[in-house]
């Protein structure tokens, strides 16, 4: 029978007590006076239940009176001794002849008194007053069965710890990677106990097994996908995880056997370390540091093989390339504030013509900087000293003369240089003649703006002031040889400076750029139809230059006579300009007028016969444009010399024309054809051009 402690009081503070009653009058009465004083009662009538509950545990206190049955106090107390020797025991009744044998008990308390007049208070007191006691002896057991189990523990730890130094030691003069996780595995077996155990490679998409405790698994071990379970989750995130019971880890059970606990740890980028238990909760938190230890060695073992396979790479592609450069390298070091040769290589004996026998051990500077670059030798020196890096071009002695390099100095470490010169002599003599070109180009044009344009305004200026006098037909020649040269002056300045001036691209629009240009063109009573548009990337000088000189071409040489016989020359009425029939092209010299032309030029307007207006048409391609127009066309055996300067298929063409426009085609990278037009006439198609945005 169970009495519940009364109300406001806590059941998990008030003693526990087993009342051991002789009979049902005495334990309700002991029950109930109890309860009042906030003590739980049990009641057994049965002495061998209540010694089980004592076994048990499950008591703080047994209360029994003076006399059960045929049992005495003491007799009672010594069965209870026999199964806890601390539980304590309170006597009700008087004392007997058994008072010794229990004076030596602390744990045994008599409250005299027959049960019927019992002061309750004083029970509920002593009760307490011995529980209290109780539990404050076995919270000081179990404090100290406590630090005793964790100082063994710690012990136990201590030694794992130590003997994982000794792994490590022994991981440091390991050189192959298989052995490595070899090791790992024996030492998790050997020292931290973990009896079956795994380590995995990752290769590719998989981790691959290396290495497995001697225990044998369910399953055969196999590669396991990379994103598989907690092996791919520790892999990717570096994160370790113990698993209490597989059956409740986020990341299910094990792919190679049915197991019930287990640890993942992950090893650096390299792979993961695994140990698992048939047993649910077989790994706690010491367990995981102690693997997390082990595998942080594996770790720094094999980061220390795949740099030392670097190394060995790096040193090996560096002797190739130290041996096999075309560039001349100097090894050297720094030794009392100066460069000190160690090594130079094949190249450098070459280029330089000394034996590396003859310039190791001598200051680099002693060996290849000139009289008079000393000092600026030496400064370079120094600022590579100082941890810059230094790149010039320089002028350096050779056995068989100075030359001309490209120096890149590299300091590495704290007293060693890498000196790696290119020769650039060649290079420096082409840049040296193009310069010496350029100045003479300066000079050329100089020349033709001012030294030929004044004396041709003069002579333009006369000519205009005879025509108002005379009208002579000789004065007519004179005016058109003006007009050529004229042209011949503004199209050779264009070649001339066609060069100087970088690119400056820009999105432009096809169908305006043609409209634009053929304003600025004397096209008479010539047509212009921009059959479509497109945007354009290009350099919009350029572009007019190019634009320009075919509409000019396609409009003096594209119109045609009522005449049929080749090689006559015509005076187109509308733009002044002397043009040539059936496949003349602007790109002839300018030998001036022939006897046929002056010949010509007396003709009448009826031998002449009635020119007739060309029509240019430009629009778009699939990657770029084209210029055509309806003229004579360009006889297919001359379209692959027109772009030569000075080419021309009659005696009027000054010879430039088609030249810059081949000139403006190579500046943007594009690509030029000719062809005939679906009118019979001249046809440019321009390809490989960019479109704008």
């Amino acid at each position: 029978m169970t009495r519940s402690p009364s109300p406001g009081s806590s059941a998990g503070t008030a003693p526990s007590v087993l009342f051991v009653a002789p009979d049902r009058t005495r334990a309700d009465a002991v029950a109930a006076a109890l309860d009042r004083h906030d003590v739980s009662v049990t009641v057994e009538f049965d002495l061998g239940t209540a010694l089980g509950r004592v076994v048990d545990r499950t008591v703080d206190c047994l209360l029994i009176p003076g006399q059960f049955g045929r049992h005495t106090a003491a007799d009672v107390v010594a069965l209870v001794r026999e199964r806890h020797p601390d539980v304590p025991v309170v006597l009700l009744g008087p004392g007997g002849s058994d008072g010794d044998a229990l004076a030596d008990d602390p744990a045994a308390h008599r409250v005299s008194g027959d049960i019927e007049s019992l002061s309750y208070d004083r029970l509920a007191d002593r009760v307490r007053a011995a529980v209290a006691r109780y539990r404050s002896s076995e919270a000081q057991r179990t404090e100290r069965d406590i630090v005793s189990r964790l100082e063994r523990r710690i012990q136990r730890t201590e030694r794992k710890i130590t003997s994982l130094h000794g792994v490590a030691m022994r991981l440091a003069s390991v050189s192959d990677a298989d052995d490595i996780y070899a090791e790992t595995v024996e030492a998790a077996e050997r020292i931290l106990n973990l009896d079956i155990c795994f380590a995995f490679a990752a290769e590719a998409d998989w981790f691959v097994p290396r290495a497995q405790s001697s225990t044998p698994t369910d399953r055969e071990l196999r590669p396991v996908p990379k994103d598989a379970g907690a092996m791919g989750e520790t892999f990717r995130t570096g994160e370790s995880h113990r698993a209490v019971d597989m059956e409740l880890h986020a990341f299910g059970r094990p792919e190679f056997g049915d197991y019930r606990s287990g640890l993942s740890v992950a090893i650096g980028s390299f792979g993961v370390f695994q140990a698992v238990s048939e047993q649910t909760g077989a790994f706690d938190e010491i367990d995981l540091e102690l693997a997390e230890l082990l595998v942080a060695h594996t770790n720094a073992a094999l980061q220390r093989l795949s740099f030392e396979r670097r190394l060995r790479v790096e040193r090996d592609q560096y002797a190739a390339l130290f041996e096999n450069s075309a560039d001349c390298i100097i090894d050297s070091e720094f030794v009392d504030g100066e460069s000190v040769i160690r090594a130079v290589n094949p190249a450098f004996e070459a280029t330089f013509g000394y034996d590396e026998s003859e310039v190791v051990g001598r200051a680099i500077d002693d060996v290849v900087a000139p009289d008079d670059r000393l000092d600026e030798a030496a400064k370079l020196t120094e600022m590579v000293r100082a941890g810059d890096f230094v790149q010039t071009e320089v002028r350096r002695q050779t056995a068989n003369g100075e030359r001309d390099f490209l120096l890149r100095s590299v300091p590495v470490g704290e007293d060693t240089i890498y000196a790696v010169y290119t020769d650039i002599t060649a290079r420096r003599d082409i840049e040296r003649e193009m310069e010496a070109q350029n100045r003479r180009l300066d000079e050329f044009t100089s020349v033709v703006s001012h030294d030929l344009r004044n004396p041709l305004s003069v002579a333009t200026g006369h000519l205009d002031l005879a025509r108002e006098e005379i009208d002579n037909d000789h004065l007519a020649a004179v005016a058109r040889a003006h007009d050529r040269m004229t042209a011949l002056t503004e199209e050779l300045l264009v070649l001339a400076r066609q060069g100087t001036d970088a690119l400056a691209t820009t999105p432009v629009s096809l169908a305006e750029t043609a409209e634009r240009c053929w304003e600025n063109v004397e096209t008479g009573d010539a047509a212009l139809v921009v059959a479509d548009d497109r945007t354009i990337v290009a350099d919009a000088g350029r572009l007019h230059q190019l634009f320009e000189n075919l509409m000019r071409n396609a409009v003096e040489h594209g119109s045609t006579s009522r005449r049929d016989a080749p090689g006559d020359a015509v005076e187109h009425g509308s733009t002044g300009n002397r043009t040539a029939v059936s496949g003349s092209t602007d790109g002839g010299d300018d030998r001036g007028d022939s006897d046929d032309d002056r010949d010509d030029d007396r003709d009448s307007d009826d031998d002449r016969g009635d020119p007739r207006s060309v029509t240019v048409t430009v629009g778009a391609l699939d990657d770029g444009f084209y210029v055509e127009d309806d003229g004579a066309g360009v006889p297919p055996e001359l379209r692959s010399r027109i772009f030569d300067t000075g080419f021309s298929t009659g005696t009027a063409g000054i010879g430039f024309g088609l030249t810059i426009v081949s000139n403006v085609v190579d500046a943007h990278g594009w690509t030029v054809s000719v062809g005939e037009s679906a009118a019979g006439g001249a046809r440019f198609e321009f390809t490989g051009v960019g479109a704008g945005g």
